[in-house]
């Protein structure tokens, strides 16, 4: 009996050390999990983050750009020169009302020499910019330098905010005045708002000048007596960008929150802005995942040390046979453990991997129908003189028959003012079919496929190039075209694609004697070839592997930037067709389409 409470007494003195053990070994854990699942963490906000300076340079670089290709329409350079012309204003006002809806901006303006607004693109506002002094501002005085400006401009008092973009009109080598453009701040905010985590830009001052949430908005980083705005209700962040390691602050995110949490904050750099990117990811997940590491960790070594006594127990009796089970267990529990921890890893890798692939893919998507789009706009940017004289020669016809028919009838000649009337009418008529062609062209198609209709498709694309084509003396020679002939595309971006051809053609046999531009359309089978030939230089055979790469173009600087053929060669695979690109029998280049016959036309074909 005494045996039995000694040996009672010794299993309890050991299980009380194994369990003390247990619970200085957690404590250990606990940090070192704590610390894992942070370096985790902050991984992940490191990917976040790079993409949201990504997102930020894009919405930069957009707005950055605009004002430079503004300064080049002559009617800036017109209206500044003849500032008292009203009718001149209107139309630059126009411009730029126009310019300003299509891209997106807050606002664009154009500044006199004298520092004062001759046009905006809010000139019907009763609260309107023109005629204000803008002289002593940043962005202005920049732009006078002949260089490009830029001004984030807050109020700390309204809290109204605006980014402007500058850039100088050149007449000859002067500077004629300054073209501005305004960034939508409410844009790329919105963006951050859609994050998960707190997202905000600071600037070198250490002020926050966008941010997702309103409440991060005109407020310091660090708190200052003499500061205009007040500090952020997040604790502990720095200006500068964080050396090494991860950095966790105190605070709450949102005002309204009563209790305060951790941070885990990271910062970027935005380095042509001097701004800093910052970011706020709670980090009370990794200390929860640190626990539950920690309590299953416990519960297994207090299990095995248990176990342990348990077996070292009944060892005395069997002790032979327990050893050689004892190994075969702790080597099966090993093997199990590691397969485990193997399989759950590559479970977590492969969910990662399909995560990354479908976000890449659905991004390559949204930058090619974007890449799509702007390529139109580029073009309808290049037609815009062409444009302009193909609606206001109309118009003035239209003014002088209107006039005539008036005249005739106070003179009782009214068959004389019926025909001019009727020419006012297929006038305006003409207009109407232009204007149509342009808003089909502008608008973002849709994504589908279906029967479309080739030649109401090259009836659009040639109509849209009229001027175009008649200012370069070429009358294109179709050849093939039945009226009932269909592809299987989408309309607006397949005359997105033959107007890009259609405008490299006519770019290739610019300055000749004798231009010649040739289309021919075949039925081969289940598909249709649309060939488009010049008798221009044609494509040298050493650069015929690169014609459709993004940015590569053989055109002189400042005549394209090499996305045109890229942009049609992903439109084609997207339709399930393909480009190609030969040598004409004109002597230049030859771009062949292939395409799907249309569903119905191919059923009538068999």
């Amino acid at each position: 009996m005494r045996t039995r409470l000694t040996r009672l007494k010794g299993w309890k003195t050991r299980a009380a050390l194994v369990l003390g053990a247990t619970a200085l070994v957690m404590l250990a854990l606990f940090s070192v999990a704590h610390d894992h699942y942070l370096d985790e963490l902050g991984a992940e906000a490191d990917g976040a983050i790079e993409l949201q300076r990504e997102n930020l340079a894009g919405w930069l670089g957009r707005f950055r750009a605009l004002p430079s290709v503004y300064a080049r329409h002559p009617e800036l350079v017109r209206v500044l020169d003849a500032p008292g012309d009203a009718r001149l204003r209107e139309r630059v006002n126009l411009l730029l009302e126009s310019w300003t809806y299509s891209t997106g901006a807050g606002e664009s303006y154009l500044i006199g020499p004298d520092g004062r607004v001759v046009a905006a693109s809010d000139w019907l506002d009763p609260e309107t910019i023109v005629g204000r002094d803008m002289g002593r501002q940043p962005h202005f005085v920049q732009g006078m330098q002949g260089r490009l400006g830029r001004w984030f401009e807050f109020d700390p008092l309204t809290g109204a905010r605006g980014y402007h973009f500058s850039f100088p009109v050149w007449r000859g080598r002067a500077v004629a005045g300054v073209v501005v453009v305004t960034a939508d701040i409410a844009g790329i905010e919105e963006e951050m708002r859609l994050s998960p985590d707190e997202v905000f830009v600071a600037d070198a001052r250490g002020t926050v000048v966008l941010s997702g949430h309103p409440d991060l908005r005109l407020t310091r980083i660090e708190a200052a007596e003499d500061a205009p705005v007040p500090a952020t209700p997040v604790a502990g962040l720095h200006a500068t960008v964080p050396g090494g390691g991860y950095e966790i602050v105190r605070g709450r995110a949102d005002r309204s929150d009563r209790a305060e949490q951790d941070f885990l904050h990271v910062a970027r750099p935005v380095n042509t802005e001097g701004w800093t990117l910052h970011m706020l990811v709670p980090s009370a997940p990794a200390r929860a995942q640190a626990l539950v590491a920690v309590f299953v960790g416990g519960l297994l070594l207090a299990v095995v040390g248990l176990t342990g006594l348990l077996i070292a127990a009944r060892r005395r009796m069997l002790l032979d046979r327990l050893r050689a089970r004892e190994r075969e267990g702790k080597l099966l529990e090993k093997k199990v453990l590691l397969r485990t921890a193997d399989l759950r890893a590559a479970n977590t890798r492969l969910a990662r991997e399909v995560r990354d692939r479908t976000a890449a893919e659905e991004e390559l998507r949204r930058t090619q129908d974007d890449l799509v789009q702007a390529g139109k706009l580029a073009v309808l940017g290049q037609m815009s003189t062409a444009l302009s004289h193909e609606f206001n020669q109309p118009l003035t016809a239209i003014r002088s028959y209107a006039e005539n028919a008036a005249a005739f009838i106070e003179q009782g000649r009214e068959d004389r003012a019926r025909e001019n009337l009727s020419r006012v009418m297929r006038l305006t008529a003409r207009m109407a079919q232009l204007s149509r062609r342009l808003s089909n062209f502008a608008r973002k198609p849709a994504e589908g496929l279906e029967d479309t209709s080739l030649a109401a498709v090259f009836e659009e694309a040639l109509g849209l190039m009229d001027a175009r084509l008649a200012r370069a003396g070429v009358k294109p020679r179709i050849r093939g075209l039945a009226p009932g002939m269909t592809v299987r595309a989408g309309a607006i971006r397949l005359q997105h694609v033959l107007m890009n051809l259609i405008g490299n053609a006519l770019d290739a046999v610019e300055g000749k004697d004798a231009p010649m531009v040739e289309i021919e359309i075949v039925e081969a089978g289940a598909e249709i070839v649309i060939s488009v030939c010049d008798n221009g230089p044609g494509v040298a055979p050493e650069v015929v592997g690169q014609v459709f790469d993004p940015f590569f173009t053989t055109k002189e600087p400042g005549r394209g930037v090499g996305l045109g053929l890229s942009i049609s060669y992903n439109i084609m695979r997207d339709f399930g067709g393909r480009i190609d690109v030969g040598r004409a029998e004109l002597g230049g280049a030859r771009f062949t389409l292939t395409l799907a016959r249309g569903a119905t036309a191919l059923a009538a074909a068999e």
